[in-house]
């Protein structure tokens, strides 16, 4: 697919992998959307970078987590641009106080991890007549492990690849669904780490580093860009799962 005028939406685009992934678009020539929640001064900055590299990008705030936002933003998408190229599914959370017996965390986390995608999916296959959907998921959603307050976000990570599989199968040929499942990513969900700390996450991984948001969003425009790959996981994870499988 060349992507010279297409319109693409980035959830989640205000920082890491959303940003790095709407600037990457727009270096291919297409109509950026790039969404957001809260973080509206870093929206606008990925939208200032956007803009460097291609015209007609625009800057949209919604919860995807919520029905009436999504449907909103999807109306003015489609008033703006008449319909939509790519979506990438990529907004998500984190909860430190994920835990076995935290119903509410589960709660919160499905709800940001994994409804919050389906709503956004819904609403687009509504407009999107041929494209693509990238899911960003995790590697821990492949392990079926991961850090030790992670136990819903690993598992509902794991439900985004079988949506992901089976979605492909409803909708292809006229558009392909694949989704990524990255490593340790230096993004705002790991704080603000210093090089040493970097350096401590990154023995997670073969390559002995933590993984940029750069080169995940590298990644997601090879899966958007491919005619022939559908219902696929990507995994982009450094080598972690050969670490932690030995």
């Amino acid at each position: 697919m060349d992507f010279k005028n297409k319109v693409v939406l980035v959830t989640g685009a205000s920082s890491g992998i959303g940003r790095a992934t709407a600037i990457a678009f727009a270096k291919e020539g297409a109509k950026v959307i790039i969404n957001f929640r809260s973080d509206s001064n870093g929206a606008k900055e990925a939208l200032e970078k956007c803009n460097k590299h291609s015209k007609d990008n625009i800057v949209l705030q919604a919860d995807v987590s919520d029905v009436n936002d999504v449907s909103e933003m999807l109306d003015k998408i489609k008033k703006q641009f008449g319909s939509l190229d790519i979506l990438v599914n990529n907004a998500g959370i984190f909860d430190e106080s994920d835990s076995p017996t935290n119903i509410e965390a589960f709660d919160n986390i499905y709800k940001n991890n994994f409804l919050s995608s389906v709503i956004v999916t819904k609403y687009v296959l509504e407009i999107m007549k041929e494209g693509r959907i990238v899911n960003v998921s995790s590697i821990h959603g492949r392990l079926g492990h991961g850090r030790p307050t992670a136990i819903a976000y690993s598992a509902f990570k794991a439900a985004f690849e079988n949506y992901t599989k089976n979605l492909a199968k409803e909708v292809a040929p006229k558009i392909l669904v694949n989704a990524i499942a990255p490593g340790r990513v230096n993004t705002p969900q790991w704080g603000s780490p210093d090089k040493k700390e970097q350096e401590e996450l990154g023995r997670a991984h073969l390559i002995k580093r933590m993984i940029q948001p750069e080169e995940i969003a590298d990644s997601i425009v090879f899966l958007a860009k491919s005619d022939v790959i559908c219902g696929e996981v990507l995994t982009v994870d450094g080598g972690m799962s050969l670490v932690t499988l030995g």
